[in-house]
């Protein structure tokens, strides 16, 4: 009667494996930025899996910094859209938001910096860099590759971890399309 009933168990497929299942959580690479330079391979990850979350954590948090987020656009888009006089970090959460909205998963978008230098002190530093982003989104009449120059600068909080609280965004040559005009375009 054992061995009936040890065969009727294992014939019922209680013991087969599963199939696995697909993620239900979007991919994730974030690392712990104990230095600016990890900021910046974390802002790379946040573009590339499209992370709305790991994107943020990149800014300085209220919660653990006195210091305030504040994004400088290029001249030229200073001058032509309005929403920059009072940029904080909710205007950049919402921009971006919706350029992730307006992008397919299986679309491609990347970071590509050069020119690099950080100037590192005690608790803050100053990164320059060339970039290049390419965000392949699906919204009209707004470009999906951006270029120009920006200037971060960093600064430990209360947890000793390094995050961006000053942006600053600069346009390289006339014709190029800076990243600031990318953000006035999805911002709303």
């Amino acid at each position: 009667m054992l061995t009936a009933f040890l065969v009727f168990i294992a014939g019922c497929g209680i013991f087969d494996s599963r199939d696995v299942e697909p993620p239900s959580e979007p991919r994730s690479t974030y690392i712990q930025p104990t230095s600016p330079d990890i900021v910046l391979t974390n802002l790379n990850f946040s573009i590339v899996e499209k992370n709305l979350d790991n994107y943020l954590r990149c800014f300085t948090d209220p919660d653990f910094s006195s210091r305030v987020f504040k994004f400088y656009p290029d001249a030229l888009s200073q001058s032509n859209y309005p929403v920059f006089l009072t940029w904080n970090i909710t205007n950049e959460r919402n921009y971006y938001s919706n350029l992730i909205s307006f992008t397919n998963n299986s679309t491609s978008s990347n970071l590509f910096l050069s020119n690099t230098v950080i100037n590192t002190g005690i608790d803050s530093a100053i990164v320059d860099s060339d970039y290049i982003l390419v965000f392949d989104h699906n919204k009209q009449n707004v470009a999906k590759v951006v270029k120009g120059k920006l200037r971060f600068i960093m600064s430990t909080d209360s947890r000793s971890l390094w995050s961006v609280h000053t942006w600053y965004d600069f346009i390289n040559d006339n014709n190029d399309t800076t990243w600031s005009v990318l953000k006035a375009n999805f911002v709303n």
